[in-house]
């Protein structure tokens, strides 16, 4: 008797305290869900940032490339090791 005294004294109470932790840690969208996906939204911002600023370097580097044909030729010859036809590309490799 005592016991129902007091839940239905303090129903609301522990209605209250029922239904927030429910929600802070059981619910789809607890807080520790919310709190994960807010950390993976600011990471994914940061890599998007870096990857904004990598594809700039690279299109200024492309129209650097292409305006001259000359940087362009010593482009090919170092990165794929294009030739001119009486030419001989020797590769050395270090043993390092």
């Amino acid at each position: 008797m005592f016991v129902i005294y007091h839940i239905t004294k303090y129903k609301y109470f522990i209605s209250l305290s029922v239904f927030s932790v429910w929600m802070l840690f059981f619910d789809g969208n607890s807080a520790l869900f919310m709190y994960k996906q807010y950390n993976e939204l600011k990471n994914l911002k940061t890599q998007e940032e870096f990857l904004s600023e990598e594809i700039r370097e690279m299109q200024k580097q492309k129209a650097e490339l292409f305006s001259d044909n000359d940087k362009l030729e010593r482009y090919a010859r170092e990165n794929y090791f294009f030739k001119k036809d009486d030419e001989d590309v020797f590769l050395i490799e270090s043993s390092d």
